[in-house]
Parts: C-alpha cells; structure tokens; sequence
C-alpha cells in the first residue's frame, strides 16, 4: 500500500476536474476556495455519521450496505487528501498515522473528527505548519480508525480509492 499514489490520485483528478468544469479558482478567491475544501470535509463526514445513524438512541439499527459506506468514506476522504495536496501535509507516512490511538467508540470517532477539522484549519489560517501537519496526521490517522470501526481495513479503502478513480497507474508515473 502506497500512501504517496493516495494523494497523487487525488491530485490528478482534481487537476481533472478543473480543466473539465474550467472554473478558475483564482476568481472564485483563494480564502473562499479553502472554506470551501474544509466545509466540504466537514459535510461528508457529517453525510458518513447520518448514514450510520450512531447518534441515534434506537434499541435498532438497521443494517446499511458495507458499499453505501464505502461511497460516502471515500467521499470524505478525497476531501481530505485534497486539504493534504493544498498544503503540502501529503509528505506524512502510514507509520505515523498508525500511530494515532484509536477511538473504541464510532460516535467519539466522529466528534475527535469533527474537532480535528477545526484544528487544522485555524493551524493552516495562522500559518502554524508543524502544527498543522502534526493536526493532519492526527485526523488522518483517526479518519482511518473510523473506517476500521466501519468494518473497513486501511486496504480495502485504498484499493476501492484506486480502483473507483477515473485515474489510471499509468497517469501516476
């Protein structure tokens, strides 16, 4: 597994998209653009936590496809490979991911998420990089716990990301 080809894909996609939508982000505002990157994590993770309904006090969960939520993982994830692109924090490994303590229940998963996203992007406004990269690696590294107490291994979520990109490997040499 290759945690490089991750945010390379990422970026190819988003260099895609661009030329496609032809959306100059210079017009749109470099601090709007970054509200937008982190606002956008911040629903997906939220669109994650609504699908699973673990903030619910039901006795009774209904059982929600192991692909619906793959789909909205990997949706928030590309937010977050793309803050990572952005400010140059794609320099991590998965050591030091694997090194962030995991969080035995999803609902304090998602709140260290939530708090995570804060951090990092007051880190990035105030041009904190150590900071910023060491609040990256934290939310990485708790985004993949989240898709561990999904049920998702850190390679199945990397091979579903490679295999669902419209990037092929050739692209990423």
């Amino acid at each position: 597994m290759n945690l490089d080809q991750l945010f390379k894909v990422q970026q190819i996609m988003e260099n895609n998209i661009k030329k496609l939508s032809q959306i100059d982000e210079d017009a749109l505002g470099k601090d709007n653009v970054f509200d937008l990157r982190f606002l956008a994590l911040q629903v997906k993770v939220g669109e994650l936590a609504n699908l699973t309904k673990c903030y619910k006090y039901s006795k009774t969960k209904e059982d929600i496809s192991k692909d619906k939520l793959m789909i909205r993982y990997i949706d928030a994830m590309k937010y977050l490979l793309s803050i990572g692109n952005e400010n140059n924090f794609s320099i991590i490994s998965i050591d030091s991911i694997n090194s962030v303590a995991k969080k035995e229940s999803i609902i304090k998963a998602f709140g260290e998420i939530f708090d995570d996203i804060t951090h990092l992007k007051y880190n990035i406004q105030h041009n904190n990089f150590i900071d910023g990269v060491s609040r990256y690696i934290k939310l990485f590294g708790e985004f993949i716990n989240l898709g561990d107490n999904l049920g998702f291994t850190f390679e199945e979520v990397y091979s579903y990301y490679i295999e669902m990109s419209p990037c092929t490997t050739k692209n990423l040499e």
